[in-house]
C-alpha cells in the first residue's frame, strides 16, 4: 500500500521532486515490495550491482558514454540509477508474479499487490525509455508546447517525462504528446501495450477472482452461509 502511494506520488508530482530522490524511492520501493519475499537479498545485491558496474564504466571512461557523449558524474550517477531501478523491478516483478500466480487464495492486500504490481510494470518501462533516449537523442519526439521550458535534450533525458509516457503507452490511451520514434523505442511501446492488456485481462482478473470467490466462502466476512 506504501509503494503504490509513493509510485503515485512520483507520477503527480514528479516535477517537483528531483530526478534523483525519485529513483532512489524506487529504489525503497522494491525493497520494501519483497520485504516478505525469499529473493529480498537477491534484490539488494542486484540493485547495488547494477548501479556500481555502470557507475564504475563510466568513471574509468572519464564520465564518457556510448560514443564519447561526455556525461559528467550527475548525469552517470543518474543514469547508473535508473540501470539499478530497472534491474532491481525487473527481478521483483518475477518473483511477486510467481507468488500471484502460484496463490490459490486472495484478499485485500493480494488485490492491492496486483494493481501495484502494474504500477511496476510501467515504471519498468519508463527506466528503459529514460535509457533509450540518453543513448539515442532521436528515439523519440516530443510535442512542441511540451518544452517551452525545456530544450528536447534535457526533455529526453527527463524519467518524469517518459514515465508518464509508459502509463500512457500501457494503458492504450496514446495522446500523442510523446511519441516513440527509433524502431526499437517502437518496438518497446507494442509490446508494453501488450503486457499491459494481458496484465489486465489474465493477472489481475485472476486475482479478483480468487477474491470474489473468497468472499463467497461461508465464514467469510462478506460470506453467506447456506446453512
Amino acid at each position: 500500500m506504501i509503494g503504490g502511494i509513493i509510485l503515485l506520488t512520483i507520477l503527480f508530482a514528479g516535477h517537483y521532486i528531483p530526478v534523483t530522490l525519485s529513483l532512489l524511492l524506487l529504489v525503497v520501493i522494491t525493497w520494501m515490495a519483497l520485504l516478505s519475499y525469499s529473493g529480498f537479498l537477491a534484490t539488494i545485491l542486484i540493485s547495488g550491482l547494477s548501479f556500481l558496474i555502470p557507475f564504475g564504466i563510466l568513471a574509468y571512461r572519464n564520465w564518457n558514454g556510448i560514443g564519447m557523449l561526455h556525461l559528467g558524474p550527475a548525469v552517470s550517477s543518474e543514469l547508473s540509477l535508473e540501470l539499478s531501478v530497472l534491474f532491481s523491478m525487473i527481478f521483483g516483478a518475477a518473483i511477486w508474479v510467481r507468488a500471484i500466480l502460484r496463490s490459490k487464495k486472495a484478499g485485500f492486500d493480494e488485490v492491492v499487490g496486483a494493481i501495484n504490481l502494474y504500477a511496476w510494470i510501467a515504471t519498468i518501462y519508463g527506466c528503459l525509455y529514460t535509457v533509450i533516449s540518453r543513448l539515442n537523442p532521436h528515439a523519440f519526439l516530443f510535442h512542441d508546447t511540451l518544452i517551452q521550458a525545456l530544450s528536447q535534450d534535457q526533455m529526453r533525458h527527463n524519467f518524469n517525462e517518459l514515465f508518464y509516457f509508459s502509463f500512457v503507452t500501457q494503458t492504450t490511451v496514446g495522446y500523442g504528446d510523446i511519441l516513440p520514434i527509433s524502431h526499437f523505442a517502437r518496438s518497446l511501446a507494442v509490446s508494453q501495450a501488450m503486457i499491459g492488456q494481458f496484465y489486465v485481462a489474465v493477472v489481475l482478473t485472476y486475482i479478483l477472482n480468487l477474491w470474489i470467490s473468497d468472499l463467497k466462502k461461508p465464514g467469510t466476512p462478506d460470506g453467506v452461509s447456506k446453512d
